[in-house]
């Protein structure tokens, strides 16, 4: 069930990549047959028709977009088999891929009818073996000559593929998740088509051609067309392939007695061709597709540069716009700091002002860090030894009321105070001794003398003790 779910969703998703709309073309009797099909719903658009190519005539099937709008739909070229000429080979292996489409026009020139330099190639290698090759040759001059009026209806080739590998397809349909059409590996397969005047015959090896050639009867005739498939059997007994038990054949392949043992009917073939070129390019990856199409070099399809042009034009735009949103941004964010840089000059300007009265402000940071040092340095030269002040102000504001002296003297060293002084009695001098120490920043006092002084009414006393 979990194999069947991830099937399903990998085909969804395949589908929803798909594109909307898809061309296929065949050439026949110098008419364009043209048929559309939508990949995404997997449905045909509508079947089969002529378009005719001429200058004077206009299309005679309404086609799907306008010309402008038809250049940039999928277009399928199928080429005309009985224009190809194809081989199975094998290359060696040391042949890499850069050097893969010279080493297989070595191979293949000699059979060619016109010369290797105005030839095309297209290839498409074995899975199981990837030296093995089924190589295609078609004129360049002739694809050119196809090209020319269809650019000028608004159709661009994507692919041109051979169209053996339609026939292929429309008998041995394989689904659109596989990698290959579905029919045995091992097991040899063989197509008798016919359409009119033509005929073509293919031999296949689990999705793979072995063989297959293609012949146009003036008169059509089953007797003188079943003589040629002998002929073509015969030929492919003696190039050594294997031929298969029975053949699937075309609507007019009748079953006459040379053909009855190696032919059954037909199966259904689908209406609508252009699904069966969608699955033939669908299961590809890009490369086997570029490699399995005639359009090379200066006939490769366009689109994919037009494309990653579209895509750098693109990305620039979107590049520049967020270049733009960028700058537009740090615009807006510079402005902002800017504000709040002036707004933080006009607070530390008023703030300089009222620090500093009197004073012109310049420069407000300078001037207050000169304001700040200055400060500092004072700071250090009065907290630098005791604190003098402190004691001035506990020795005049700590005697109680009613109990005065005067001070003679006072001497401060780093950690001690003396003082001398004058004051009326004796019991004054007790009382001034316990003032001083009731305010904590004097410590061990002692009286180290007192007596009477030379007028006999006041007493002279000395007081030494540790300050903080």
């Amino acid at each position: 069930m979990a194999s069947r779910f991830l099937t399903d969703a990998v085909g969804r998703l395949r589908r929803s990549l798909a594109p909307a709309q898809i061309l296929t073309a065949r050439i026949r009797n110098g008419q364009l047959l043209l048929s559309a099909c939508s990949p995404a719903r997997n449905a045909p658009l509508w079947t089969e028709r002529d378009l005719p190519l001429s200058e004077d005539d206009g299309p005679s099937v309404p086609l799907p977009a306008s010309e402008e709008g038809r250049s940039h739909l999928p277009l399928v070229l199928f080429w005309p088999s009985e224009r190809t000429v194809s081989s199975s080979l094998r290359l060696p292996p040391s042949v890499t891929a850069s050097e893969r489409e010279a080493a297989i026009g070595a191979v293949i020139e000699l059979m060619l009818p016109w010369p290797i330099e105005d030839s095309l190639l297209a290839w498409e290698s074995d899975p199981a073996d990837p030296a093995s090759l089924t190589v295609w040759a078609i004129s360049r001059t002739e694809l050119s000559s196809w090209l020319e009026p269809l650019r000028k209806k608004g159709l661009i080739p994507r692919w041109v593929l051979p169209e053996s590998l339609l026939v292929l397809e429309r008998f041995h349909p394989g689904p659109l998740e596989g990698s290959r059409p579905s029919f045995a590996p091992l097991a040899t397969s063989g197509v008798i088509d016919g359409e009119g005047d033509r005929t073509l015959l293919l031999l296949s090896r689990g999705g793979r051609l072995l063989g297959e050639s293609a012949f146009r009867q003036s008169r059509p005739s089953p007797e003188l067309r079943d003589r040629r498939i002998g002929d073509l059997l015969l030929g492919f007994l003696a190039a050594g392939q294997e031929l298969p038990e029975r053949f699937l054949r075309g609507p007019e392949i009748l079953p006459t007695p040379a053909l009855s043992g190696i032919t059954h009917p037909e199966p259904g073939r689908p209406e609508n061709l252009s699904l069966s070129g969608w699955r033939l390019i669908a299961r590809r990856s890009r490369e086997e597709a570029a490699a399995l199409s005639f359009l090379k070099g200066s006939l490769s399809w366009q689109g994919d540069r037009a494309e990653r042009k579209a895509g750098l034009r693109i990305l620039a735009f979107l590049s520049l716009l967020l270049a733009a949103t960028l700058a537009i941004d740090a615009s807006v964010h510079l402005s902002r700091v800017d504000h709040r840089l002036e707004a933080a000059r006009a607070a530390l300007d008023q703030a300089a002002s009222r620090a500093l009265p009197g004073h012109r402000i310049v420069e407000p940071l300078g001037q207050l860090t000169q304001e700040l040092a200055s400060l500092d340095r004072q700071k250090k030269l009065l907290s630098g030894g005791p604190d003098v002040i402190r004691i001035m102000r506990d020795l005049t504001t700590s005697p109680p009321s009613g109990i005065s002296y005067e001070m003679v003297s006072l001497t401060v060293t780093r950690r001690f105070f003396t003082v001398n002084g004058k004051t009326d009695s004796f019991r004054s001098v007790d009382a001034l001794k316990k003032a001083f120490e009731a305010t904590g920043h004097m410590r061990d006092l002692s009286i180290q003398s007192a007596g009477l002084d030379i007028d006999r009414k006041t007493v002279t006393f000395r007081m030494r003790g540790r300050h903080d």
